[in-house]
């Protein structure tokens, strides 16, 4: 496909990904009465499920609360507000809307490995993954953003999904922090909750000036065009079907998304990367910071890297 078809169908990528979170997101959010179904036609769990539940507590090792203890550590602060709103007026992101999660009641309804791993994606506000150097925003989205310190500016990694979450992370950091302009945006991969949000974080004329590289692995507008267009629609079945994301957030329905809380339901973009991995091993150095990547592709996704960022030791 040549470059110029890639961009002609960002148009067509944007507004099929806008129908698509704003589904996915549940459109109207609605937040259930935790104590009973949100149907009227809907039962409470039957004594078999009860006994299957009761069961799982007793054979899984929930007494190993480790994982809590790490979700915890480098917490620096959350904000004060649970919505993020979107530029049209609705609700792109709720978190209030599963604070049932945070009552320690175990629900029969719900199967105890999932009630804790949504109680763990359950984190929200910002964290500090490598001392003064890596920092993450998490709970804004179905992804995490990591903001990377390079000598001047903030290098981001996965922009997420929506517009509004992208700048409400760009914004908090900044005042917990202090403000520091976005010098450089790194695509992992052509998942849309890791580039959607870009529009949130940078300008569309810097990137074309070059002024703010925007970096990605080798076929990443191939796959973004062929993921999130040609197979959008069945994707996004599959989705409502996986996660039930359109159900009331209740322990009767939507719970949690597995590696997140849900999908935010914002503005989606896709600005096209400038700079392109395309070995299979490069180095690169941004605004001071030296970054090695691997292109992985056919992994999480058809277009995929690793990073690793010596000067933290982390990846």
């Amino acid at each position: 496909m040549s470059q110029k078809l890639k961009i002609s169908l960002l148009l067509i990528i944007v507004i099929g990904l806008a129908v698509s979170s704003f589904a996915a997101g549940g459109g109207k959010i609605v937040a259930a009465d935790p104590t009973k179904h949100f149907d009227p036609k809907g039962k409470m769990p039957s004594e078999f499920t009860i006994e299957l539940q009761n069961g799982l507590r007793k054979s899984l090792p929930f007494e190993d609360k480790r994982d809590f203890d790490e979700a915890k550590k480098g917490f620096i602060a959350a904000p004060e507000y649970k919505q993020i709103m979107a530029d049209a007026g609705h609700v792109a992101w709720d978190m209030g809307s599963y604070e049932f999660l945070l009552t320690d009641k175990e629900y029969d309804t719900i199967h105890p490995s999932l009630q804790r791993q949504a109680v763990l994606n359950m984190a929200y506000g910002l964290y500090e993954v490598m001392p003064d150097k890596i920092y993450q925003i998490r709970g804004y989205d179905l992804a995490n953003i990591t903001f990377i310190k390079g000598e001047k500016g903030w290098i981001i990694f996965d922009p997420l999904t929506a517009k509004e979450t992208s700048a409400a992370a760009l914004k908090f950091i900044n005042e917990q922090l202090g403000e520091r302009p976005v010098t450089a945006v790194v695509y992992s991969h052509s998942h849309a909750d890791h580039f959607g949000g870009v529009r949130g974080v940078v300008e569309e004329a810097d990137v074309r000036s070059g002024k703010v590289p925007v970096i990605a692995p080798i076929g990443f507008m191939d796959h973004a065009v062929s993921e999130n267009v040609y197979a959008g629609n069945a994707m996004t079945r599959r989705l409502f079907f996986q996660y039930g994301v359109l159900l009331p957030r209740s322990p009767f329905g939507h719970v949690d998304q597995s590696i997140g809380k849900n999908t935010a339901a914002g503005n989606l973009g896709l600005i096209p990367p400038n700079t392109i991995v395309e070995g299979d091993i490069e180095e690169m150095t941004v605004e001071g910071v030296k970054m090695v990547f691997q292109n992985t592709p056919g992994t999480e996704a058809e277009a995929d890297t690793n990073t690793h960022y010596p000067h933290s030791k982390a990846s």
